[in-house]
């Protein structure tokens, strides 16, 4: 189950174009992404690329009816979260002078089955957000982005927490 996170993230990486010295760094060659203004920028568009993914994810949910009626609040909530995860992100990098990736016209979002099955798709998403977060945070230089993203980080494990909770999963 965790391969199958890591390559989720490494394809939603690979398909928008992040950088191959952030690929590394989730792949687990730390040695491949130093620290400073540059890395900090490659670490934020990294994030944003999957909060995309994540929004997309959770509106294809929402619009289709997939999430269970008594759960759907949470992907109302949920869906929030990232997109004020990816506005304060893409403020950042403005900020900066970067030039932030855009949310991409069509997701591959796999086969879509209502109930169990999404919320099973939902937690991978979010599981893939908390990895790559805890990957890419230990790199980030800027105390602001730092700040940002260990809040953005706590999110994303609640998320994953009401997801495998719902699912009857282990917690921990």
């Amino acid at each position: 189950m965790a391969e199958a996170r890591r390559e989720f993230v490494l394809r939603i990486a690979r398909a928008a174009g992040v950088v191959p010295a952030v690929l590394g760094l989730i792949e687990g060659r730390g040695e491949a992404l130093g620290r400073g203004d540059e890395t900090d920028m490659a670490v934020l568009d990294a994030a944003i690329v999957i909060e995309h993914h994540a929004i997309a994810l959770y509106d294809a949910g929402l619009r289709r009816g997939l999430f269970p009626a008594g759960l759907r609040h949470y992907a109302v909530e949920f869906r929030g979260d990232h997109v004020g995860h990816r506005d304060t992100q893409v403020a950042i990098s403005e900020e900066r002078g970067g030039r932030p990736p855009e949310a991409r016209s069509h997701y591959d979002l796999g086969r879509l089955e209502p109930g169990d099955a999404f919320l099973r798709q939902a937690l991978l998403i979010e599981v893939a957000a908390q990895e790559a977060y805890t990957a890419l945070i230990s790199r980030i230089d800027t105390r602001d982005y730092l700040l940002s993203a260990a809040f953005i980080l706590v999110d994303e494990v609640r998320h994953m927490t009401v997801w495998r909770r719902v699912l009857g999963l282990k917690i921990y």
